[in-house]
């Protein structure tokens, strides 16, 4: 049945049970999410899940572990499906607050960068 999807998703350089435990990850990130459209509970579900898929290697080499240990790289991929959406966000927010001021002096600054609520507002918005 999966026959072949799983020679094309290796050709892309996804591990095919990174992308399912990432998808497992995401769905329970879902389960807990309150208040979300379906729409975003979905779009965030595949953020986790493509998260999982490509993060989750750099993630295993950065921390040393044994990548032959199936199911330690698995769990892993599972949590990274669940904080993927997070792991965006902070990304964009990151990327934004460099886009209007190009330096970033130390680690304090990117932990104030990441938890400001205020990059999450559309600068449509304002022009409203």
């Amino acid at each position: 049945m999966y026959d072949p999807i799983t020679p094309f998703l290796i050709s892309i350089g996804i591990n095919p049970t990174h992308l399912t435990a990432g998808a497992a990850g995401s769905f329970v990130r879902s389960l807990l999410t309150k208040g979300k459209s379906r729409w975003e509970v979905l779009s965030g579900g595949l953020v986790g899940m493509f998260c999982a898929a490509y993060l989750t290697p750099i993630v295993v080499q950065w921390f040393n572990f044994d990548a032959g240990q199936i199911s330690s790289t698995n769990g892993i991929a599972f949590g990274v499906g669940m904080i993927g959406m997070s792991l965006a966000e902070g990304a964009v927010r990151l990327a934004q607050r460099w886009a209007n001021n190009p330096r970033i002096s130390d680690i304090k600054k990117i932990t104030e960068i990441v938890n400001d609520e205020s990059n999450d507002k559309d600068p449509n918005d304002a022009a409203k």
